[in-house]
């Protein structure tokens, strides 16, 4: 069992970094002897590891690290069809992967889950999972263990973490997509030390995620950062009709459907990498439906920035879209619409768009439990 002052150490070498025990006292602004009872508890469970010492002018100096088979955790992504299932590490590596069908019904949906972790647990011998994680595209309670409202899965009101712990004996948190991304992003990625920065993904939808003051910003009812479904046409009279039941929504612009929709109503063809060629060979209809999707990405993401104030935004895309005209005038209209700010430059960051990506952030969700504990997610 761990306690706080545990929870403190495993946090902060989540956070920084590999540390000694004097860096870890300063940091934390505890005694040196109580860092070094601490330590000595997760050094005995195999949770902490020393590294290599670090000779300076005075006594050597030991890191401590956060091992990466301390734990392991399964992340589900129902975000598409079909599903993603992986292990993964205390450090976010997937060590294991499966994909099985997407179904809706619920207890279809539970058991072929279910099997997947059997086989995935099998695999690590004696070693044990520690929790699972589940993203899925729609709004999710508070409480971790609720789909509020799924329209991809016609779910409402499921409570898909609870059945999944009961079923497995593994406890079980539940996320929106996007949500489980960038917490997924905070806790192993490059902008882990950032306390404020947003991550937007691109696909056949378009989702939105914000970290700020180094908490996930959820809003009232969980959806906070449903960009996709942000009016960007005014002109209502060339506004399309979206699947959320209004017009001119963000996804009906910008996302990779509806590229695809524009491309063939010009006669074109609508896979994105042939469309992409086709702009780079300066075909004007590829080029003007390029364009316009990325410089209305754009537009919204400057919107974004405004209201957020983040340092930094991950964007993440097909690097068809990220090479081309889509990726220039995405980044253009944005840098172009926001106010001047100190460290503007390199704001955006693009990301290629794996598969993987959403399985992982899920798993994180678990992984963070087991270093922050209980009251630190």
């Amino acid at each position: 069992m761990l306690s706080t002052g545990h929870y403190l150490i495993l946090s902060s070498l989540s956070r920084n970094g590999p540390e000694s025990r004097s860096e870890l006292a300063l940091r934390l602004g505890m005694s040196k002897a109580a860092v070094s009872s601490l330590v000595r508890d997760l050094l005995k469970q195999e949770i902490l590891c020393e590294q290599t010492p670090v000779h300076g002018s005075g006594r050597p100096s030991v890191p401590l690290a956060v091992r990466a088979e301390a734990a392991w955790f399964i992340g589900i992504s129902l975000q598409d069809d079909p599903a993603i299932v992986v292990l993964t590490d205390l450090h976010g590596t997937v060590h294991d992967r499966m994909e099985l069908p997407r179904h809706a019904d619920l207890e279809t949906c539970v058991s072929s889950l279910c099997d997947a972790i059997t086989h995935l647990r099998k695999g690590l011998r004696s070693a044990k999972v520690s929790g699972v994680g589940t993203a899925l595209p729609g709004f999710v309670a508070n409480d971790r263990q609720t789909c509020l409202a799924c329209a991809a899965l016609g779910w409402r009101d499921v409570d898909i973490g609870g059945v999944l712990s009961k079923r497995t004996g593994l406890p079980t948190w539940i996320e929106n997509d996007a949500n489980a991304l960038i917490l997924g992003e905070q806790l192993f990625g490059a902008l882990r030390s950032s306390p404020d920065f947003s991550v937007i993904f691109i696909s056949n939808g378009i989702g939105c995620a914000n970290i700020v003051n180094g908490r996930l910003l959820r809003g009232y009812a969980g959806g906070a950062g449903e960009m996709s479904h942000a009016p960007i046409v005014t002109d209502m009279a060339h506004a399309l009709p979206c699947r959320c039941g209004n017009r001119g929504c963000l996804e009906t612009v910008a996302s990779l459907l509806a590229i695809g929709n524009a491309a063939r109503r010009a006669g074109l063809p609508g896979e994105i990498a042939e469309l992409a060629r086709l702009a780079a060979g300066a075909h004007p209809e590829a080029l003007s439906i390029l364009h316009h999707a990325g410089a209305s990405m754009g537009l919204a993401t400057a919107h974004l920035i405004q209201l957020i104030d983040p340092s930094h935004v991950v964007v993440m895309l097909d690097p068809n879209l990220r090479d081309g005209i889509y990726g220039h005038a995405l980044q253009r209209e944005t840098e172009s619409h926001i106010l001047r700010r100190p460290v503007s430059r390199g704001m955006i960051q693009f990301r290629d768009f794996e598969p993987d990506s959403f399985a992982c952030g899920a798993a994180s969700l678990a992984a963070r439990y087991f270093i922050f504990g209980p009251d630190g997610v």
